[in-house]
C-alpha cells in the first residue's frame, strides 16, 4: 500500500474504506483473474443517518464549511441506496472510487427532461446499418461543432439517413458524450436501440409545420449533429409511433426518474423549477408560448408512485441558499411521515397530487452561510438535522514541516468558537488534497492563502484584531490593520510562525 507517513507518530490512526480495501485485497492470486471485491466495514456514522432518514422521511447534514457535508451525502446516497435495492455492491462499493463512480451515474441515469438529437449518415460514408450490426460506434466530430459539447450520456439519438434514402431510420442512444476517438479526434459514441421501419421522409418532414421550423430541417440536414427543442422532439416521437407502434414501451421507459435525483438550491430557485410551472417554449414558426411542465420534485414523486418498491433519494445540495418555504409551496406539510399518501389539488395543473412514502430528502447546508437557528420553523419540525463537524482524526499524526495539522487546526478552531460561535470554524477538507492530509509546505500555504485566511477575515469582517486573536502577532498587525505578506507568501515562514503560534499553546493577549 502506499506509504502511511501519519502512522509513524500515532498509536491508533483511522483508516478510510478505500485504504481498508487495499490493505484486505487477496494479493497471491494470478494477474489474469480478477480479484474479489471484499466488504467494507460501514461508518457507523452511515447507520446514523440511514436511521434519521428512514425515521423522519427528509434529513438535513449541516456544519461549518470544508466538513464534507456534500461529499458524505453523495457516498451515503449510493450505499443506502444499493442497500435498499438489496444490490450486493453496497457491502463493496465505499471502498473502490471508481465502482463507487460507475453506481452513483447508475442510479442517476433516469433523465428528468428528454434531449433528443438529430444525427445524420451519409450512406456513401457511414450507415445506420452499420451501427445495427455493431451495436455501437463512435461517430466522428462533424460539422456543427456547437452542439457537440452539450452531447450527454443517456440522450436519445434519431437517425437520419441522407442520399439516397432521405428518411429516418434508426433510434439511438448515446453511450459516451464527446470524448478523444481511436484517432486522436474528438467523437461521441452511440449505441444501437431499434431501427424504424416506417420513418418520415424528408419531404413529409418539411411540410410539417413543426419539424419544418427545426434546426435540422432549417440546414436541410446539411450537417451532422442538430438539436431539437422539446416540442419537436415530442411531435416527431408521436408521428414515428404511428407508424412504429413499438416505440411507445420505449417512450415511458425513457420517462423514469432514477432512484437518485441531485440538484442544489440557489436564491432564483423557484416552485416552478421544484413541482410546477408555466414556462416560455418555442412556437413552431418562431415567437414562444407558455406551457405548463412538471418540475423535478413532482416528476420524482409520480416515478415513486409508479414504482412503489424502489426507493428514491432527492439529493439538495445547499438547501439554505434557497427559499424552502416557497420551493415547496403546500407540499411542506405533505412531507410529515404520518401525512404521506395523502393528496391535494395543485393550484396551477389542478391535479391531484401526493408525496409516496418511498421518497426521501437528504439537504446539506452551511451554517457559515446561515445558521440552523434562522430557519423557517416549518421546516425545521419537518427536517432531521445531522451535526458535521471538523474532523481532527483524519488529521491526527500528520506533520507539515514543524506543524501538526491536528493540533494547528484544534486551536484555531477552538479560538474561532470561543470568539464567533462553533458553526464558523474551519473544515478538515481545506487540510486534504485526494483524500489524504496534505504533505508538504506548499500544498499547505495553497491552502491557507487561497481558502482558509479569506474565510478567517470573512468571519471577522476584516477586523484585525479578531483575526490576530485567530492566527497570532507574528502574522497580524492589529494595530496597522494588515498582515505580514511576506510571511504569508513564503511557504517555510508561514508553517513556522503557524507552528510557533498554534501549537496548542495559550491564546495571544489582545
Amino acid at each position: 500500500i502506499p506509504a502511511q507517513k501519519a502512522w509513524a507518530t500515532v498509536t491508533v490512526k483511522k483508516v478510510p474504506e478505500q485504504l481498508f480495501a487495499e490493505i484486505t485485497a487477496t494479493r497471491s492470486e494470478p494477474a489474469a483473474k480478477p480479484k474479489p471485491e471484499l466488504a467494507v466495514p460501514v461508518d457507523p456514522f452511515y447507520q446514523r443517518v440511514a436511521s434519521a432518514v428512514e425515521r423522519k422521511g427528509q434529513l438535513i447534514l449541516y456544519g461549518p464549511p470544508g466538513t464534507g457535508k456534500t461529499y458524505t451525502a453523495r457516498r451515503f446516497a449510493v450505499w443506502w441506496l444499493l442497500r435498499r435495492l438489496g444490490d450486493p455492491r453496497a457491502e463493496t462499493v465505499l471502498g473502490n472510487a471508481a465502482a463507487m463512480s460507475r453506481a452513483e451515474q447508475e442510479l442517476s441515469t433516469g433523465q428528468v427532461a428528454r434531449r433528443v438529437w438529430w444525427v445524420v449518415a451519409n450512406a456513401k460514408q457511414w450507415s445506420w446499418n452499420e451501427l445495427e450490426r455493431e451495436k455501437a460506434v463512435t461517430y466522428r466530430y462533424g460539422r456543427l461543432k456547437k452542439n457537440y459539447p452539450l452531447v450527454q450520456q443517456g440522450d436519445w439519438v434519431v437517425g437520419y439517413q441522407a442520399s439516397p434514402d432521405k428518411q429516418v431510420v434508426a433510434l439511438a442512444r448515446v453511450s459516451r458524450p464527446l470524448h478523444t476517438g481511436p484517432d486522436g479526434e474528438p467523437a461521441i459514441e452511440l449505441e444501437w436501440v431499434a431501427p424504424i421501419r416506417y420513418g418520415c421522409r424528408y419531404d413529409e418532414l418539411l411540410a410539417d409545420p413543426v419539424l419544418a421550423a427545426s434546426e435540422p430541417l432549417r440546414s436541410r440536414c446539411q450537417g451532422t449533429l442538430f438539436g431539437l427543442t422539446s416540442a419537436e422532439a415530442e411531435h416527431l416521437f408521436s408521428l414515428l409511433a404511428e407508424g412504429n407502434p413499438e416505440l411507445a414501451a420505449l417512450d415511458s421507459e425513457d420517462s423514469e426518474v432514477g432512484c437518485l435525483t441531485r440538484i442544489t438550491f440557489h436564491p432564483s430557485y423557484t416552485y416552478e423549477d421544484f413541482i410546477e410551472g408555466y414556462r416560455p417554449t418555442e412556437r413552431p414558426g418562431g415567437g414562444l408560448a407558455l406551457s405548463l411542465e412538471d418540475g423535478i420534485f413532482k416528476r420524482v414523486c409520480r416515478a415513486a408512485q409508479a414504482h412503489p418498491e424502489r426507493p428514491y433519494l432527492v439529493l439538495i445540495d445547499e438547501i439554505n441558499r434557497g427559499n424552502v418555504a416557497k420551493i415547496f409551496g403546500e407540499l411542506l406539510t405533505l412531507l410529515e411521515r404520518d401525512k404521506r399518501g395523502l393528496t391535494l389539488t395543485l393550484p396551477q395543473s389542478k391535479e391531484s397530487f401526493l408525496v409516496p412514502p418511498n421518497v426521501y430528502l437528504l439537504g446539506t447546508m452551511n451554517t457559515a452561510d446561515r445558521s440552523i437557528k434562522l430557519l423557517d420553523a416549518a421546516l425545521r419540525r419537518r427536517f432531521s438535522f445531522i451535526e458535521l463537524m471538523p474532523d481532527i482524526e483524519l488529521l491526527r499524526g500528520a506533520t507539515v514541516g514543524g506543524l501538526a495539522l491536528d493540533e494547528f487546526l484544534e486551536e484555531l478552531n477552538r479560538r474561532i468558537a470561543r470568539s464567533e460561535g462553533r458553526e464558523k470554524q474551519i473544515g478538515h477538507a481545506y487540510l486534504l488534497e485526494g483524500g489524504a492530509p496534505v504533505s508538504d509546505s506548499e500544498a499547505f500555504a495553497r491552502s491557507f492563502r487561497e481558502e482558509i485566511l479569506p474565510l478567517l477575515q470573512e468571519v471577522c469582517y476584516d477586523e484585525y484584531g479578531t483575526l490576530a486573536r485567530f492566527l497570532g502577532t507574528g502574522l497580524v498587525d492589529a494595530e496597522a490593520q494588515t498582515l505580514d505578506h511576506e510571511k504569508v507568501a513564503d511557504a517555510e515562514q508561514l508553517v513556522a510562525t503557524l507552528a510557533q503560534e498554534l501549537g496548542g499553546g495559550a491564546e495571544p493577549e489582545e
